[in-house]
């Protein structure tokens, strides 16, 4: 009887934790501005700078594509990197971690440091399957 009662005990401890896995929805219409301090584009890095990133939703009459404007402006207010990217979606969790690509696949990553409380960013667009 008691072993029956840790192995069902046992089984509920790993089935709730394999099932609470954080997860979240892409976001639409929003806009989000982070100071990140150091922002990796394609192996270039940057100090400094201000992330802008703009999700738009599909309006269906003239396109039906989710699409990303992202800029990063450096301290000077010169333009770093301005793009749209199509067919991606804007997620964010609640650890402050930003990030922008399909559900397996993510093209930029803006996470929070544990310690100093900054945020490092990384952009790899050209990396990966297409």
């Amino acid at each position: 009887m008691k072993l029956r009662i840790l192995l069902i005990f046992l089984f509920f401890n790993f089935t709730t934790s394999l099932f609470s896995q954080e997860t979240a929805k892409p976001m639409t219409n929003t806009e989000i501005e982070r100071n990140v301090s150091i922002m990796d584009i394609e192996g270039k890095e940057y100090e400094n700078v201000k992330v802008t990133l703009k999700s738009i939703s599909p309006d269906y009459f003239i396109s039906d594509i989710y699409r990303v404007k992202v800029t990063i402006v450096d301290v000077n207010g010169k333009i770093v990197w301005k793009k749209t990217l199509k067919n991606v979606y804007l997620y964010v969790f609640s650890s402050g971690q930003i990030q922008v690509g399909k559900p397996n696949f993510d093209k930029i990553v803006i996470y929070k440091n544990d310690y100093s409380g900054t945020f490092t960013g990384k952009i790899r667009e050209k990396e990966g399957i297409y």
